[in-house]
């Protein structure tokens, strides 16, 4: 049987790839100047992410109560929290009234200006999804301090909360990985059923953050054609 990990690893690579040249995910591929809108396309595409895979880690540990010290690792209301801050002050002159008040991005905020919301990713079971879920969104911690370097060495007031946060999450991986891999024969899903499982699943998660970017980037250019 291959291991999880290497298994995960091998085949989400062409996903990853694909998620980290399409945009807004490609700015940071450039050392260009800061582009406010597609920094700010990409803490909303994050929030949508977090919202929902948070959901599905909650449900699935709520069906095994075992996922618990991994559903734990993912800290997602300091994550969301942050994003918030971080969207509002990018935005604090265009949200409505209503998330001003409440301090929160909302999937409503989303769907207003959005109206064909992607679907939520395939899922196998509840576990393989849930721990597919930390696995990504972990995974995407990984160079969150690179990416708060390069903003504060802009010398510009840009909001990092979120990638601050992030970097917090990325000192549990090790621990994770360690984690799953003492939790699968546990659960009696130590098989290459079990890893075939979560591999569909962490790439309906990558699909799901590229089918977000490709709205958003739809909703921008629609907004641009009703402008002009």
């Amino acid at each position: 049987m291959r291991n999880l990990f290497t298994a995960l690893k091998q085949d989400t690579h062409a996903n990853h790839d694909i998620l980290e040249n399409t945009f807004p995910f490609s700015i940071y591929h450039k050392d260009s100047l800061f582009d406010e809108k597609a920094y700010l396309a990409i803490l909303k595409i994050m929030s949508m992410f977090h919202q929902a895979s948070a959901n599905a880690v909650q449900q699935a540990e709520f069906e095994v109560p075992a996922l618990a010290a991994v559903a734990s690792m993912i800290n997602s209301g300091v994550i969301q929290d942050a994003l918030n801050r971080d969207i509002i002050a990018l935005t604090r002159d265009s949200l409505t009234e209503d998330t001003h008040a409440t301090g929160t991005y909302t999937d409503q905020a989303y769907k207003d200006t959005h109206h064909n919301k992607p679907s939520m990713p395939y899922s196998s079971s509840p576990t393989s999804q849930a721990i597919s879920a930390i696995y990504v969104w972990l995974g995407s911690s990984m160079g969150a301090n690179i990416i708060v370097r390069r903003l504060n060495a802009m010398e510009r007031d840009i909001p990092t909360n979120y990638y601050q946060a992030m970097a917090g999450c990325a000192k549990a991986w090790v621990s994770f990985k360690q984690e799953v891999e003492k939790l699968l024969p546990e659960l009696d899903l130590e098989n290459e059923s079990f890893v075939a499982d979560a591999v569909k699943d962490a790439n309906a998660w990558f699909e799901y953050l590229i089918s977000l970017a490709d709205a958003e980037m739809h909703n921008n250019t629609s907004q641009a054609v009703e402008i002009s």
